[in-house]
């Protein structure tokens, strides 16, 4: 305090001091808070590009049809009626006769459609004949065992293989023999040591004669 009162002056001028710089920092906050802020300028806008309007095709217009007024039908004409004689001083009049009304006309009955008439039936194809070739025809049953050197058994083995005449024999070359003769079994190697296919050629010809003179008595009939 005693400093103070010494120095009272210099206090005051302090204090003066201090509230200056208080109201000089207050102030400039204040100014800065109030000032207004800053825009930056707007950059310009594009031009904006003409927009191209949409063209619609027009829908024809749709017209409802003119139905046409219906045609009020005629009327029929009235009945004529008859004349109405005069009347006579003192007789009555005549009452007017009703109008004839024509008779229905009945209609005819259809006549019935004629059922179409059935067709024939065809007739039926006559089943051909069957003909059998010459070669597939029977062949015709020789007694083989007249041939000289042929048996019971070999007339069977024969027969098995579809040899029954005379004429078959007579027929056969040297190949149909070297194809039958294996198939003779115990009888093989026969045919040629016998001449059985010169002696069924004088059989097949009917030469009774010329076999017996060259391979004798036959044995029997032809």
């Amino acid at each position: 305090m005693t400093w103070l009162q010494e120095n009272w002056i210099i206090a005051v001028v302090g204090l003066v001091v201090a509230v200056i710089l208080l109201w000089w920092l207050f102030g400039r906050s204040k100014a800065d808070d109030l000032a207004p802020p800053v825009i930056e300028p707007a950059k310009p806008a594009k031009p904006l590009e003409p927009v191209k309007p949409e063209i619609v095709a027009a829908e024809p217009a749709r017209f409802k049809p003119i139905v046409p007024a219906p045609v009020p039908a005629a009327k029929a004409p009235p009945a004529p009626t008859a004349p109405v004689a005069a009347a006579e001083p003192g007789r009555p009049a005549p009452a007017p006769e009703p109008a004839a009304t024509p008779a229905p006309i009945a209609a005819e009955p259809a006549a019935p459609a004629a059922a179409p008439e059935p067709l024939p039936e065809p007739a039926p194809a006559p089943a051909p004949t069957p003909t059998l070739p010459p070669e597939a025809a029977a062949p015709k049953t020789d007694n083989l065992q007249l041939l000289k050197g042929v048996g019971p058994k070999m007339v069977a083995l024969l027969g098995g293989l579809g040899v029954t005449s005379y004429q078959q024999i007579a027929n056969w070359t040297d190949a149909d023999i070297a194809a039958i003769d294996p198939q003779l079994g115990a009888f093989q190697g026969r045919i040629a040591r016998d001449n059985i296919v010169d002696q069924a050629g004088y059989l097949a010809r009917g030469d009774k004669a010329g076999f017996e003179a060259k391979y004798g008595a036959l044995g029997g009939d032809l």
